[in-house]
């Protein structure tokens, strides 16, 4: 059996909490939060035992094999390097880091001491955002020529360290950051991006953003994410991808947030020849599945090759230059 802490009891803490009920070969030992009223709460449920922080963790007998990080960003690196240099496998929530030193300091701590890291990009682990990148992958449809990409929300009132700018980087590193991946992980590597954005200090900065992005070959992208809707408005992701000889659509709506029912729409292939084709997808979670893949790869021992340090420090970098280009009204060439 695998033993799993977690650290972080939030939101985000208790989704991956949930998703390793349907994990039978490894379950969550151990909680860790600043907040003992949150910490025992989620411990207590999930028949787990409580530690008010993650040193006390590394230090008693709890023979851990895995540690998942669900904490607010800004305390991503002083966890990480406690984490690696403990030797323990560590799945840590995007982003990596707030800045771009913290992240190659934590690829480098992870490139020492030899252990298993992945970085929290869960949309490459949605089935439907998977089963786009195949149909792409296999040029069923052609070449991919663009994608529109979007995730908007209401503000993230339930965490107020969110509305602080330099605690999360606001809309463009907490919400705008997956869609870029997602763009990222379509086309590589951008040769720019031109992003605007609507700002609010007290909302955390950036509000809403969208951002275009150039690619080699040709292609484009455009990606949009905010969280300063109306309380009424549900919570909004899906994507768009023109091929030359087809195009694919997807989208989901939400409550508040994603933990609430979703109404999913239908995933379409629309083809050159008229028709139209609806494609059964997968219905697992996708925090179960990034879980999983996690679980599995301290049971083999195998490096995580998807949502690795490296593909953090990436998205990252890329996210940081979208802001880059909305405050100084540029683009930004990478």
């Amino acid at each position: 059996m695998i033993k799993i802490a977690i650290i972080g009891a939030g939101f985000v803490g208790k989704i991956h909490a949930s998703s390793f009920k349907n994990i039978p070969e490894a379950r969550i030992t151990s909680i860790v939060d600043i907040s003992k009223k949150e910490g025992k709460s989620l411990a207590s449920e999930i028949d787990a035992d409580y530690y008010p922080d993650i040193d006390i963790l590394l230090e008693s007998n709890n023979n851990i094999d895995g540690v998942i990080i669900a904490t607010p960003q800004f305390l991503h690196f002083e966890m990480v390097k406690k984490i690696v240099k403990a030797g323990k496998p560590v799945l840590c929530e995007k982003p990596l880091a707030l800045t771009l030193d913290e992240a190659d300091k934590m690829i480098n701590l992870v490139e020492e001491n030899q252990v298993i890291a992945m970085v929290g990009h869960v949309v490459r682990f949605f089935p439907e955002y998977v089963a786009a990148k195949e149909i792409i992958e296999s040029k069923r449809i052609g070449e991919p020529l663009f994608c529109y990409a979007e995730r908007l929300s209401t503000p993230p009132d339930w965490a107020a360290w969110r509305f602080d700018e330099k605690s999360s980087g606001g809309a463009a590193l907490d919400l705008h950051i997956h869609d870029l991946d997602y763009l990222m992980w379509l086309f590589g590597r951008p040769v720019s991006i031109r992003s605007q954005a609507v700002f609010n200090p007290s909302h955390g900065g950036i509000v809403h953003i969208s951002s275009m992005l150039r690619f080699r070959d040709g292609k484009t992208g455009l990606a949009q994410g905010g969280w300063d809707f109306p309380i009424s408005y549900p919570f909004t992701a899906g994507f768009n991808i023109l091929c030359d000889d087809g195009a694919i659509e997807w989208g989901f709506k939400a409550g508040k947030n994603i933990e609430k029912e979703k109404k999913k729409s239908d995933f379409l292939i629309y083809l050159s020849d008229g028709n139209i084709k609806k494609q059964d997808i997968d219905s697992t979670d996708s925090f179960e599945l990034e879980d999983r893949y996690f679980i599995d790869c301290i049971r083999n021992n195998r490096k995580a090759s998807i949502c690795t340090f490296k593909d953090g420090r990436d998205i990252l970098e890329l996210a940081l230059a979208a802001i880059e280009s909305a405050k100084a009204n540029k683009a930004i060439y990478l």
